[in-house]
């Protein structure tokens, strides 16, 4: 041994007197089963606990008996829960876990499937998987966590997989086919100029392949004259090459890129009870539908809804009121008539300060001069039908601030048929116990998005295509859920 190794021997005796002693070289034996792998009161074991619960022969009949033996569904299961519910989506790294982290390999079995496989069953069986998202809020049910009477609707915009440049609109597609025709025409005629070096470019091959580069070309061509044949609706509307279910969307910073819509439907103790992915940009039409999911998961009737602005429509009104069920949704113009920006003197000609006596059927301008009922107009035409009455004032000629308050002869309004469900719905919102409950907003589905986009990084999705990306969302929810019943048992336990 020589010197310094003597001294630093020496030195490691006499320091290690106080601290535990180094253990590299020293032979352990490993835990003596899977239980010991993670601690009680893990979120593992939790997962572990709900998946051996769930039926999944629907998955397993998917599987041959014939070659080799493959691993069960619920291992997969398994660590896709745990994996999303902790922020960790790729199969790359859900495989790498399975080597390093003790709480996948107890998910695992001690298993370790190769990303490819995990990737695979992901794939293939995502439909499956999205009926497991009801069977875990019926969990949360029968533990008394949620309760069907009261609901919040919200949506967020979602990145695609998909590059903002690859998106272009009809005329740009076309073009762009016109350009790859071109350049697969010179790489054809270069191809011919050059037969005589045919041996050096394709060395021991037959001689007859298609040059990479080639192949490229003729590959892109294909997909560009699939999304010209499969196109849709406006001609100037934007569509993405890599993932042509997504949209152009503009985010809350203003960014427009290539999206998707997420909506969800949550219940007090912030559990998601309804969830959806869309690609329209607009919210308007996904009030019935997230409610009626989330009447459907729960079996029972929702009573109260409670959503933004972005959900306000006559349209949604009337249905609320149909079905008897109360609202707390203002219109896109409530908040500046809560504020009053309508009172300042240049807003003063404003519809809002024309007051509807309702008795007598007429409007009063802010001059006190009155509008009476002119016609009737219905128009089904646009993305929002129209059914109004229209009001006309008759003296406008002779009003002295005719010019302030319109530039046409007479000054109309038009008063939707359905406008009295939107006073009423200001009417609660202004209420006391209209403004409580509007705020529940704030702490029940607002953390949802919050949770995904900050705390878990889903800020985009890793799947291509409408409906692997809903799967893909509805394993996000999964996740979510599995924790908020892992933080209500730990609760119950701490009590």
């Amino acid at each position: 041994m020589g010197y310094n190794a003597a001294i630093d021997n020496s030195y490691k005796e006499s320091s290690m007197a106080k601290f535990k002693s180094y253990r590299k070289g020293q032979l352990h034996l490993l835990p003596p089963c899977l239980e010991d792998y993670v601690p009680e009161g893990h979120l593992a074991r939790l997962v572990y606990e709900v998946v051996e619960g769930l039926n999944t022969s629907a998955i397993e009949e998917t599987y041959s008996e014939l070659g080799q033996n493959t691993y069960h569904p619920k291992i997969f299961l398994k660590l896709f829960f745990y994996g999303y519910a902790t922020g960790v989506r790729s199969g790359r790294k859900i495989s790498a876990r399975c080597e390093t982290d003790t709480a996948y390999m107890y998910l695992a079995e001690m298993y370790r499937p190769d990303f490819r496989t995990i990737n695979d069953f992901r794939k293939n069986h995502l439909s499956l998987i999205e009926r497991y998202f009801v069977e875990v809020v019926k969990i949360c049910k029968d533990l008394g966590m949620t309760k069907i009477g009261e609901i919040t609707i919200d949506g967020s915009k979602m990145k695609a997989n998909a590059a903002p440049r690859m998106s272009k609109d009809k005329v740009g597609y076309e073009a762009w086919l016109e350009k790859i025709e071109g350049e697969i025409e010179e790489i054809l005629k270069e191809a011919d100029r050059v037969d005589a070096e045919e041996d050096r470019l394709y060395g021991e091959e037959r001689g007859d392949e298609l040059p990479k580069e080639l192949q490229t070309k003729i590959s892109l061509k294909e997909k560009i004259r699939e999304v010209l044949r499969d196109w849709k609706g406006d001609d100037k509307e934007k569509i993405n090459l890599t993932d042509p279910d997504s949209r152009f969307m503009k985010e809350r910073r203003g960014v427009i890129t290539s999206s998707y819509n997420c909506q969800v439907a949550v219940v007090e103790g912030q559990v998601i009870v309804g969830a959806d992915v869309i690609q329209e940009e607009n919210d308007r039409q996904q009030l019935v539908p997230m409610v009626e999911q989330a009447e459907a998961t729960l079996g029972g009737e929702v009573k109260e809804v409670i959503a933004d602005s972005g959900y306000s429509s006559y349209d949604n009104y009337e249905y609320l009121s149909t079905t008897k069920k109360t609202g707390y949704i203002p219109d896109q113009y409530f908040e500046k008539v809560k504020q009053g920006d309508y009172q300042s003197p240049e807003s003063r000609y404003h519809k809002e300060n024309f007051r509807y006596d309702e008795g007598r059927d007429v409007y009063i301008c802010p001059e006190g001069k009155e509008l009476p009922f002119y016609k009737e107009r219905d128009s089904e035409e646009g993305v929002i039908p129209r059914k109004q009455w229209i009001y006309k004032g008759e003296d406008c000629d002779h009003c002295p601030v005719s010019g302030q308050c319109t530039k046409a002869k007479y000054r109309t309004i038009a008063r939707e048929k359905r406008e009295p469900l939107q006073e009423e719905m200001r009417r609660r919102l202004l209420s006391e116990e209209g403004r409580q409950k509007y705020k529940k907003r704030l702490y029940w589905v607002e953390p949802v998005f919050g949770h995904f986009k900050y705390n878990l990084g889903f800020k985009s999705f890793l799947l291509r295509g409408l409906e692997k990306v809903r799967g893909e969302f509805k394993l996000m929810c999964i996740g979510y859920n599995l924790r908020k019943i892992f933080s209500y048992k730990m609760a119950l336990a701490v009590a």
